[in-house]
């Protein structure tokens, strides 16, 4: 298994838009041909890439482009992963979004998201009434303790419905959001973030979840709004 650096993921993006030949890639990129030769060997003994020899040239293209082009997932890593969170913004209206996030991941959240994205991001959620409804640690409650109160004010009017777990449990810095035909895996902390809409893979995700919170349907359930009109 190789690791992935910057140029790879712009060789693997300018290929999943159309195949493309080494001296195309190098002029695009803005690398020498010598460079990108020998990252497309790397890549394709990753099984990344494959190449079709067209006379004396080689054409390559990314061995995931169909299953790319066909959104059943797609890998967001660095500043691209806040693409990953805009798939929920889109979602239709009154859609219920199953989540467990772990309290690290709500700490870093706020830290690698920007905050006018978050902010413009709960705007779309009232207005598209979108319901989440999640299953988090008492201890992400820390995180509201600083954040400014206009970072607060915008929390506050989201549709919820919260279990709260004040043991050991969802600590870690990932976090699963899930509806029948989308979901996203994320970690914050590390920019991170897959998003899966094979609808095989999304509809027995979100039957688990959903079974998971019938279960807990005997627990109370969190007013995360009273609790911040509190601060």
């Amino acid at each position: 298994m190789i690791s992935v650096n910057d140029l790879d993921n712009k060789i693997l993006k300018l290929l999943g838009k159309e195949p493309s030949y080494p001296s195309e890639i190098s002029r695009k990129v803005g690398v020498l041909r010598t460079t990108v030769q020998y990252r497309l060997k790397r890549l394709d003994n990753a099984g990344l890439v494959k190449k079709t020899v067209r006379g004396r040239k080689s054409i390559w293209q990314p061995i995931y482009k169909n299953t790319h082009n066909k959104n059943h997932y797609r890998v967001y890593s660095g500043r691209d992963i806040i693409q990953a969170y805009k798939q929920l913004l889109i979602l239709p209206r009154q859609t219920i979004i199953l989540a467990i996030q772990g309290a690290d991941a709500a700490k870093s959240g706020f830290y690698n998201l920007p905050p006018l994205f978050i902010k413009e991001a709960h705007k779309i959620l009232k207005r598209r009434g979108i319901i989440m409804r999640g299953i988090l640690n008492q201890k992400s409650l820390g995180v509201f303790d600083k954040l400014s109160g206009d970072m607060i004010k915008s929390h506050i009017g989201r549709a919820q419905g919260l279990k709260m777990f004040s043991d050991d449990k969802f600590l870690a810095s990932g976090e699963v959001m899930s509806t029948e035909k989308l979901l996203l895996l994320s970690n914050p902390k590390s920019n991170f973030a897959l998003v899966i809409k094979d609808k095989g893979v999304t509809k027995i995700v979100n039957d688990t979840l959903k079974v998971l919170f019938e279960l807990l349907d005997g627990d109370k359930t969190f007013d995360l709004n009273r609790y911040l009109e509190t601060k």
